[in-house]
């Protein structure tokens, strides 16, 4: 299966990703078949990929795009892959304001209650509020968010500056992020459906790319185009 980006339009005109051009659509291959989902006119999708994870457990994946309304922002929206059509199955609440964006972070089961969860970053350049959702019917339900951290730096086309490892081997993963300013990376866990800042540790430059996460070990490149290792596991 492969999926990706089509219908190139200027008629929201954001740039977050670093040019107004956003995508009207989103195209799935898959065995011989050529399947095409397009928005109407009153939304774009302000993405760079379509991501294809299982959120509701019947083994086969769902497209995960941010779909941006012109006139409220940004939602996350997941859309269910038929035999015959590309159909919408839920979407999240949109921000709310024209020209506020959000930024996945990716799925795992990161409480370990056996079900998918999707991570996302809200408004990444402004509160950056890390928020976790479960599917539920056909809508995204937050199941918990704490503040202050981000995964991308406006305008760049890089999507990637958090990445999900389990850090203490205990079978459930956390996230490995940047704190807002970027001058801290911090693992957070969501045991017992709460997000907790499991360490943070400081960085001497700011993080401008996530390059590797290995164990407690992250690679990050700094703004200054250094390359640190820093140890982000528990002690």
């Amino acid at each position: 299966m492969v999926a990706y980006l089509v219908d190139p339009t200027t008629r929201y005109g954001h740039g977050v990703l670093g040019d107004a051009i956003e995508a009207g659509g989103f195209v799935v291959e898959r065995d011989g078949q050529r399947l095409l989902f397009r928005l109407g006119p009153d939304a774009v999708f302000e993405d760079r990929r379509v991501r294809l994870a299982d959120l509701d457990g019947d083994g086969q994946p769902e497209a995960i795009l941010v779909k941006a309304y012109l006139d409220r922002g940004a939602a996350l929206a997941v859309y269910r892959i038929g035999r015959h059509a590309i159909e919408p199955l839920a979407e999240g609440p949109a921000i709310g304001q024209r020209n506020r964006w959000l930024n996945p972070v990716g799925v795992a089961d990161f409480v370990g209650s056996g079900q998918a969860m999707l991570a996302a970053v809200v408004t990444p350049h402004l509160a950056g509020s890390l928020r976790l959702y479960r599917l539920a019917g056909r809508a995204l339900v937050e199941v918990s968010r704490i503040d202050g951290f981000t995964n991308h730096r406006l305008g760049e086309r890089d999507l990637d500056l958090a990445q999900i490892g389990d850090l203490d081997g205990d079978g459930t993963p956390e996230i490995v992020i940047p704190s807002l300013s970027r001058q801290d990376l911090a693992a957070i866990g969501f045991k017992g459906g709460r997000a907790v800042v499991l360490r943070k540790a400081p960085v001497t430059q700011r993080v401008a790319r996530f390059l590797v996460l290995r164990g407690p070990r992250a690679t990050i490149e700094t703004d200054t185009g250094e390359r640190l290792d820093v140890m982000i596991g528990r002690d």
